[in-house]
């Protein structure tokens, strides 16, 4: 199926048409670009049997656009890095700069001095500033189920990077990161695959961001245990899916 534009006049109409034509019961977004599209379709899409295994479109949105994701952070209690849209609100020698909406590393500037990070935001549509963290970058895969219930949380460390994805990565034991990935999981109403991105050192964890989907690495998830699609499988089919948090397998490396 020739799917149309997102932004086309009718589209939802026509996705809404095509899936109970064509009896889809279960339709997984990947894209960050079409991530609000279907969570703004996915009660509609329901009612004509095709799970969605997306968050609220409120909770999308706030993922999307990281300067609300870092508000929602701070009201939550929730570990994560400084966040604004003005340099001068940020305490620090070198920072980044990056979009506000989306995902992806495209048009992201690291390590940059002050006056460096102001020129370069003045580059971008809308620019955020955030200090560069110390520490090891790490992701956690998660599925959250039909129930709001996080099924199981796998940390891997982001040993190599590309393109904000990882080319390399593995499966590690970090209870601290866990646990603040939980904590967010669990306060936004998010369903299905997640990818939170987080900064650690030692026992402490600073938030990132949280792309509401299945990520370029989230493969080593899905071996370790974490099988966010046969997970959306058996729900689409009316099965219940049971938490089974630390059940992954630790030391695999993609």
């Amino acid at each position: 199926w020739s799917m149309p534009k997102l932004q086309a006049t009718g589209s939802s109409q026509r996705v809404l048409e095509h899936c109970a034509r064509e009896e889809i019961g279960l339709l997984i977004p990947t894209r960050d670009g079409e991530l609000a599209f279907f969570a703004a379709l996915r009660e509609e899409l329901g009612q004509q049997g095709t799970y969605t295994p997306i968050g609220s479109p409120e909770a999308v949105n706030v993922c999307l656009d990281k300067l609300r994701f870092h508000e929602h952070c701070q009201r939550a209690g929730i570990p994560t890095a400084p966040t604004s849209t003005a340099i001068d609100q940020i305490e620090g020698d070198r920072f980044v700069v990056k979009q506000r909406f989306g995902m992806g590393s495209r048009e992201l500037a690291v390590g940059l001095d002050r006056d460096g990070a102001r020129a370069y935001g003045e580059r971008l549509s809308a620019p955020i500033f955030q200090p560069v963290l110390e520490g090891s970058e790490h992701s956690v895969d998660l599925y959250v189920n039909r129930r709001g219930e996080v099924v199981d949380a796998a940390p891997r460390i982001r040993i190599r990077v590309h393109d904000g994805e990882a080319t390399v990565t593995e499966t590690v034991e970090h209870r601290e990161l866990v646990e603040v990935a939980l904590r967010l999981a669990t306060s936004l109403e998010l369903r299905g695959p997640l990818v939170i991105q987080a900064f650690v050192r030692g026992s402490d964890v600073t938030l990132i961001e949280c792309n509401p989907r299945v990520g370029g690495a989230s493969t080593l998830g899905f071996s370790a245990g974490g099988d966010s699609v046969r997970w959306a499988i058996r729900e689409a089919r009316g099965e219940t899916v049971q938490p089974q948090l630390g059940a992954y397998r630790r030391g695999l490396r993609l």
